[in-house]
């Protein structure tokens, strides 16, 4: 099958791409490589992977991009509340307008599967129930509103798509990222480091990059259609923080200042009935972690393995990205 990926360099994208090549899939990746091409370094030389540097704003390179493709894939977007917060024009353009046009070249061009990358975070604060696909969302931020109007723009545009509602993402990639809860405790747990908690209680659902990036593939093997929640676990930050302090010895401090407001616990069990199930656990991180801190990151403080500090600091990514250019000061 020939895919379409868009976002194949990021940090759940360079691991599908992976996934999809070794499963025997053409892949074309379309993405403005914002953090460069080093997460596909040594995969490029593969005959089925083809490199598209270009923005999904732009409706003729995803025209031309869609060209003898089968299925898409769609998982690029401006990332986390912070960094669409710092221009949520360009953010609505990114995260909902692009995607409602590549859904409708999509009809257009008859590919025959798209998948969106959505995520739970539509769900905003309902932490007195076990929230399921057909419950009410309840976005509290853009970028959960942008992926909720995304959605229903791919229904209205598409026929029968597929849509992973992704729990926040934890684990090893080769984009790597700090700025995910489960991954900066761990980074501070190794660094000997206190792990700060904002509030606690707040409960999120959470799955492996790696997971998740199988759940992909596993919509691509099985032709999914519908809506799924995809999960491995609920914890609230604090039981998360204390799991991670099990296994690496260290000290929490708890803040009062709740800075994320969002709090609620999903089921997983629509995709699980299918056969899909996540595995891989913070033990499993804290392991990878290890050879991957030791190994490749020197210091995980850097800009780079921040999507919201790239995206403030980073003149270059604001004049790619953000409508009025490189706007922000420090």
């Amino acid at each position: 099958m020939k895919i379409l990926l868009t976002g194949g360099s990021g940090y759940l994208g360079s691991i599908l791409t992976r996934k999809l090549l070794v499963n025997g899939h053409y892949v074309r990746i379309l993405d403005n490589f914002l953090f460069g091409k080093d997460s596909l370094k040594d995969i490029q030389s593969n005959k089925k992977l083809e490199l598209v540097e270009g923005d999904i704003r732009d409706l003729s390179i995803v025209g031309k991009s869609l060209k003898g493709i089968d299925s898409v894939i769609h998982l690029a977007s401006i990332v986390g509340t912070q960094s669409a917060e710092l221009d949520p024009k360009a953010s609505m353009e990114v995260n909902f307008m692009a995607t409602r046009n590549i859904a409708e070249l999509c009809k257009i061009y008859k590919i025959k599967q798209f998948i969106f990358a959505s995520t739970c975070s539509v769900y905003g604060a309902q932490p007195d129930q076990l929230i399921a696909e057909n419950s009410e969302v309840n976005p509290l931020d853009s970028y959960g509103l942008s992926k909720f109007q995304s959605e229903r723009a791919i229904l209205q545009a598409y026929d029968y798509p597929t849509i992973l509602r992704l729990g926040t993402l934890f684990g090893a990639s080769h984009r790597m990222r700090f700025d995910l809860a489960i991954n900066l405790f761990i980074a501070q747990a190794m660094n000997k480091e206190k792990l700060t908690v904002f509030g606690g209680d707040q409960w999120r659902p959470f799955l492996h990059v790696d997971d998740a990036a199988e759940a992909f593939s596993f919509a691509v093997e099985n032709k999914m259609e519908g809506t799924y929640n995809v999960i491995w676990k609920n914890l609230t930050i604090n039981q998360m923080a204390k799991n991670v302090k099990k296994i690496i010895p260290s000290e929490i401090n708890i803040s009062k200042n709740i800075v994320d407001k969002r709090d609620y616990r999903v089921t997983g069990k629509k995709l699980e009935y299918f056969g899909y199930k996540a595995k891989k656990d913070i033990t499993f991180a804290t392991k990878e972690f290890k050879l991957k801190i030791l190994e490749d990151v020197k210091n995980y403080k850097q800009d780079k393995y921040s999507n919201y500090k790239s995206f403030f600091n980073s003149k270059t990514i604001q004049r790619k990205v953000y409508t009025q250019g490189p706007i922000f000061k420090k």
